[in-house]
């Protein structure tokens, strides 16, 4: 077998099943791995120089500013919807189907993605399943979290649980017992990337320009009291002179001798200055927000304006990161769903775990199809379940024609109308129909192509200065005063 390297060039490729299906490039072969108690040390380059542990960054969630972000990143995952489908058509596939969805109605779904969101910021979220045998089945009874920092790697990236009983290498985990939940892992860092850890300098930056601030704004914030004493004083008097200054700052009262004064020594300019500590702590932020969100959203336009466009590049970054968690959490949550029905169905494919995604061919879809009903088109009932992939029982065509005046036909016992007031409404109904239609027609089609409530709301805002009911006025105005004068010709005609 040859492998063609170029146009004109090849080299034979040796088809020994002993050398293409084995490793080469490992660990235990390699000259540059070093071990420690026998598992693989954590490649953090903080924790490293710190000489510190895992649980360190969980300290840095103190911070109010990484608590926001962190909570922004996990509020955009957890508020997407989700469904599992079956991995196929037969009965075992259905089976499984069932039966994961039974279990997943047992666990707290929420909470188990919640803890699972924690492998971005620690790098690693492991998750132990505690099985139960329930009615001829394995079930998961309980999924938890459990400290990243229990765990190490060895140098076949086997995930293992450093116990009070073995602190050296550590316990080998067993199969199906615990979902590996990791962030950006790889070969040569099992235990993954931690996004805390590219917020640690800048949060210790941010505590120190506090720190400073706080003794900057004590020092300079009020106005220096300076207390003049005659010369050949004595200490213990120029001591207690100073303790009654130290009261007045506080209570602004004091009593002194009539020899002595007290000066107040304000600073103007020290605004500049405190400017510093202020920049400092908003580049921290910044850093921080960069790290955890991939953009700043508006705190890099503060005090410039503003930018539309640019907070709307800021949110699509935030959506890429949000998608990325999602993938991870969908690969975790497929994996329980897999060892499930191994367990229970083994000759089934597995179900799989869903996000309901937006999908802009709909919504372009969605946006054509309003058009083609603004202007007469019906489509039918199969339609939209071809198109948008509905169920038939997930929605019901309106007669567009409901509103209008039925005929008299359509009723047992009809009559035919004759006064002239019924005989008014009839065309002013008519009439308004078309009116109605022009002015609803805007927020109609932003509601169906709108793709948030927010949208929807500052579309209506616009909408509402433009939405012209003048003509409708004028049209009730005439009909009340052809219906005025109908009413008194009748009178005057005694009918």
């Amino acid at each position: 077998m040859k492998l063609y390297i170029s146009p004109t060039q090849s080299v034979d490729l040796d088809k020994n099943p002993e050398i293409l299906g084995a490793d080469i490039a490992i660990r235990s072969r390699s000259m540059d791995w070093w071990g420690m108690f026998g598992y693989l040390p954590d490649p953090d380059p903080v924790l490293a120089k710190l000489g510190l542990g895992v649980e360190v960054y969980r300290e840095l969630l103190a911070d109010a500013h990484v608590w926001s972000c962190y909570d922004s990143r996990k509020s955009g995952a957890l508020a997407c919807e989700w469904d599992i489908r079956a991995g196929g058509d037969s009965p075992a596939d259905k089976k499984a189907l069932s039966l994961a969805e039974d279990i997943l109605a047992d666990l707290d779904v929420y909470q188990l993605i919640l803890e699972m969101l924690d492998a971005p910021f620690f790098g690693l979220s492991p998750m132990e399943i505690k099985w139960a045998y329930t009615d001829r089945y394995w079930l998961p009874e309980r999924v938890e979290g459990k400290p990243p920092e229990w765990f190490v790697f060895d140098d076949l990236n086997r995930m293992r649980f450093l116990s009070a009983d073995n602190m050296i290498d550590g316990e080998l985990l067993p199969h199906g017992k615990f979902l590996k939940v990791r962030h950006h892992a790889t070969y040569q860092n099992p235990y993954g990337e931690r996004t805390l850890s590219r917020c640690f300098w800048p949060v210790a930056f941010k505590k120190g320009g506090f720190k400073f601030w706080a003794v900057f704004t004590e020092k300079f914030g009020m106005p220096w009291l300076i207390g003049k004493v005659p010369r050949g004083t004595g200490d213990p008097d120029r001591a207690q002179l100073i303790s009654n200054l130290t009261q007045m700052v506080q209570d602004a009262v004091a009593v002194i001798n009539d020899d002595e004064s007290i000066t107040a020594l304000e600073f103007k300019s020290t605004s500049a200055s405190a400017d510093i500590y202020e920049r400092l702590i908003s580049a921290s932020n910044r850093e921080i927000s960069k790290a955890v969100l991939g953009q700043t959203l508006s705190t890099e336009l503060d005090g410039k304006g503003g930018s539309r466009a640019a907070a709307q590049a800021h949110l699509e970054v935030r959506d890429d990161i949000v998608e990325k968690d999602k993938r991870m959490v969908r690969a975790a949550m497929n994996q329980l769903l897999a060892w499930s029905t191994e367990l229970n169905v083994p000759e089934a494919n597995p179900p799989e775990f869903a996000w309901f995604e937006e999908d802009d061919v709909q919504q372009d879809r969605a946006k054509r199809d309003t058009e083609l009903t603004s202007q007469g088109v019906r489509f039918t009932a199969g339609y939209y379940q071809r198109a948008y992939n509905l169920e038939e029982d997930d929605f019901t065509l309106d007669d567009p024609d409901a509103s209008e005046t039925l005929p008299d036909g359509l009723f047992a016992e009809g009559t035919k109308q004759t006064d002239t007031a019924d005989r008014l409404a009839d065309r002013m109904d008519e009439d308004a129909a078309q009116l109605m239609r022009d002015l609803m027609d805007p927020a109609r089609n932003l509601v169906m192509t709108a793709s948030s409530l927010e949208e929807i709301r500052d579309g209506l805002i616009d909408l509402f200065p433009h939405m012209d009911a003048s003509d409708l006025g004028t049209l009730m105005q005439q009909a009340m005063t052809v219906a005025e004068l109908a009413g008194r010709s009748e009178v005057a005609d005694g009918e």
